[in-house]
């Protein structure tokens, strides 16, 4: 089965995940990952062979460790929230090994990022859902915005480029509501479904690992 194929399965899971979820609720959430029931109510959606997540622990702090080894599979959280209420997403994360792309040749094949972070917008289908992908990538530049194989519904910005030095933690903060604007080329119409995060490295039958950690949904302004 091909990467899009794949990519398209578990958008459309997730799409009928979230519209089992009351569409009127809007929720502000903070994960820090530090207690071991952290990923409790984090769905599993493999693609193509199973990543590994897992919580480790530095002295009282917990993180996600995601280990990919020739497969691709995602985290995803499921909860509702307008980007106008709620338009900051921040999260810390760590790349500790980029998939290896020498030998990839087509836009699939070199589609696999050691980390990703979603946001996703469900509606009615998977070709009128969007899909907004932060990436850190490992030659790719700051600010490059590509149309994914999956569909240029779905969005990949590079927010992160390049190697850094071992144990160190890069902090991101976005604004997703000018994201999408910028990406998209217009406001959202609709509100956000859920988030997820994914290492994968089955395109180039390579290995991916990554670290995630502190994600939080914030508003800019008193809610």
């Amino acid at each position: 089965m091909s990467k899009i194929r794949l990519n398209i399965n578990i958008v459309l899971l997730i799409l009928y995940l979230c519209f089992a979820v009351h569409a009127g609720t809007v929720y502000l959430r903070q994960f820090t990952f530090d207690e071991d029931t952290s990923l409790k109510k984090w769905r599993k959606m493999v693609l193509n062979g199973e990543v590994s997540y897992t919580l480790m622990k530095y002295g009282g702090e917990g993180y996600v460790k995601a280990l990919s080894e020739e497969a691709c599979s995602a985290l995803y959280y499921r909860l509702w929230f307008s980007l106008k209420d709620y338009p900051s997403l921040k999260w810390k994360w760590s790349v500790l090994q980029f998939p290896d792309k020498t030998m990839a040749q087509t836009a699939e094949d070199k589609d696999d990022y050691a980390a990703r972070v979603y946001v996703i917008f469900p509606f009615l289908s998977f070709s009128s859902s969007k899909f907004l992908e932060y990436v850190w990538a490992e030659d790719i530049p700051v600010g490059t915005v590509i149309d994914s194989p999956a569909g240029d519904n779905v969005k990949i910005l590079v927010v992160r480029s390049g190697r850094m030095k071992e144990g160190v933690w890069a902090a991101e903060s976005r604004n997703v509501y000018e994201d999408y604007k910028m990406a998209f080329g217009r406001e959202p119409n609709r509100k956000a479904g859920a988030v997820a995060i994914m290492c994968d490295a089955d395109s180039t039958k390579t290995i991916a690992e990554s670290l995630f950690d502190e994600i939080a949904i914030e508003t800019e302004k008193e809610p």
